[in-house]
């Protein structure tokens, strides 16, 4: 065995490279439906993020924060499929959180406090749990949609939790997303579901937020450019059956652009 080979001494060999043992290989084998509603969730997500990202002013939180985090969805699908199970939901959680944190911080910005700007530079923090977020958006009067704390902290509070207590390690042995794999990243059915699910839940809660404060925006853009719309069509039929938020929103969307 070549020791310098930084495929073998980082593993890559095993998660990249050789279609016998890699984890990729057997994962997009065995996860063949699951990997194109992956595909259309990253166009969907694209889609809706440029659409506000084009509408909002130039320093919003939402579209700043979107190029911060745009290829987190593409790096937790990247260390799932490689076998990197509880990595890939820590790489998640950070994607949720800093979505989530853009439309908080969309109240917060360009002001004397400078609140989001603060946050940006670390010098101040975020909320950190929904329970502290959700009053913040409740008491917002730019709401399309009128949705009470309660219903907040319903839609994004269990998917923070089980990512939160993923990051920070809480309750390995409830959720063993390691059993079955040796010295190097496999390709664990079990694990593989436990990070799907999670991806399709987190992408679904952002959609709710964005259905209560953002559907009017995505919708100014998408009015003019009826190939976007076509497209937004095609993917709630493919991704709407497993993300109900993201149907309603497409709905939502297709109704301001009349």
């Amino acid at each position: 065995m070549n020791e310098d080979n930084p495929f073998l001494r980082f593993d890559w060999y095993f998660s990249d490279v050789s279609e016998r043992d890699g984890a990729r290989f057997h994962a997009l084998a065995a996860k063949q439906d699951e990997t194109r509603i992956l595909m259309d969730l990253i166009r969907a997500d694209s889609l809706v993020h440029f659409s506000l990202w084009e509408e909002l002013s130039k320093n919003h939180p939402v579209g700043e924060l979107w190029l911060e985090t745009q290829t987190d969805l593409l790096a937790t699908i990247y260390l799932a499929y490689g076998g990197f199970f509880r990595q890939a939901l820590t790489v998640l959680r950070a994607w949720f959180e800093i979505a989530v944190h853009g439309v908080f911080f969309s109240a917060h910005y360009g002001q004397k406090t400078g609140r989001y700007e603060q946050w940006r530079q670390g010098i101040r923090r975020a909320p950190a749990r929904i329970e502290h977020i959700a009053p913040s958006l409740a008491n917002r009067k730019d709401m399309i949609i009128q949705t009470d704390e309660s219903t907040f902290i319903n839609k994004l509070g269990p998917i923070y939790t089980f990512l939160s207590q993923q990051t920070h390690a809480q309750g390995l042995d409830v959720i063993d997303l390691q059993e079955g794999r040796d010295n190097v990243p496999r390709f664990i059915p079990k694990s593989y579901d436990i990070w799907y699910e999670k991806v399709l839940e987190a992408f679904d809660a952002i959609c709710f937020l964005y259905r209560v404060f953002f559907s009017n925006t995505v919708a100014s853009y998408l009015k003019d450019a009826p190939k976007e719309v076509e497209r937004f069509k095609s993917l709630q039929k493919s991704l709407g059956g497993l993300l109900p938020n993201f149907k309603e929103l497409v709905e939502e969307v297709l109704v301001f652009c009349k």
